[in-house]
């Protein structure tokens, strides 16, 4: 098995606070692009908005072979992965609540992402997902997400989208259906080919972290927990084939559930769904 593991104080991941402390990491002032809005950081701002101020977290990061000949688990942390436009954190009437002297729907926030890749048959796609499933996030957010309307917009939606287009496009680079990159004599180019054997996979989960927000997003019966003071609070949902849902969906597809040293699919995986789908929770 694997584990990531994040910390930041509870002003680095307040949902709907206007202001904030930061976590132990270094507090900066994100790169917003723009002469105009760095400054009203300053005293001319005169708030301390979650929205104005970047929280670099701590993380740590252990894993552990089980009985397996190999480890087949991975783990990412990429700080400042990507920069999140605010509007797909907060809607209009937060943003205009701040009463800033510049248009708030203009900031990017920097994003810092954390994925833990369960992988079972092998470890060639969790190593896969542990390069990959970051860098096509970031592309999904500056392409997709930067060429939409997102002023009057259902935030989880948004988020949901774009975590389902990313992980769509990954499982199909790594089953063969869509091009990935490779190196062939030193030279990059892309092609149609499987990651590893039918057999091989992986599940994932992910968390998005900037100063206001921790966005999550599985696929697969890894999950995210958050520990606030003592309080666990879990912030996924398993994809196990004992969910009704689960199994009405796998039946309705053709495929059957076994209750074998526990339910599994087809009496053999204990997660009912790997890359191709995934749930969505925001703390």
């Amino acid at each position: 098995m694997a584990a990531a593991v994040f910390a930041v104080d509870s002003g680095g991941v307040a949902r709907r606070a206007r202001t904030a402390g930061c976590a132990g990491g270094a507090e900066t002032t994100p790169d917003l692009g723009g002469g105009g809005a760095r400054g009203a950081m300053g005293a001319g701002c005169g708030k301390r908005s979650v929205y104005l101020m970047e929280c670099v977290p701590l993380w740590g990061c252990a894993a552990t072979r089980g009985r397996g000949a190999e480890m087949e688990d991975a783990c990412a942390a990429v700080p400042r992965f990507a920069d999140v436009p605010v509007r797909m954190l907060a809607g209009r009437r937060e943003l205009d609540g701040l009463e800033l002297d510049f248009d708030a729907s203009a900031l990017r926030l920097p994003a810092h992402l954390f994925g833990v890749y369960d992988g079972h048959g092998g470890s060639e796609v969790a190593n896969y997902c542990q390069d990959r499933i970051h860098v096509v996030l970031r592309e999904v957010l500056r392409t997709e997400m930067g060429l939409r309307d997102l002023k009057e917009v259902d935030v989880k939606e948004q988020w949901e989208k774009a975590f389902g287009d990313c992980f769509q496009r990954v499982d199909d680079e790594v089953s063969g259906k869509a091009s990935r990159p490779m190196l062939n004599n030193g030279v990059g180019e892309l092609r149609f080919e499987p990651v590893a054997a039918d057999n091989v996979g992986s599940t994932a989960v992910v968390a998005v972290v900037c100063s206001s927000h921790v966005i999550t997003a599985n696929c697969g019966d890894s999950r995210v927990v958050l520990c606030r003071g003592k309080e666990p609070i879990a912030l996924s949902i398993d994809h196990k084939p004992d969910r009704k849902d689960e199994r009405a969906r796998i039946e309705a597809a053709g495929g059957k559930v076994i209750d074998w040293n526990g339910y599994r699919v087809s009496g053999i995986l204990a997660m009912s769904r790997s890359i191709v789908r995934f749930s969505m929770q925001m703390a």
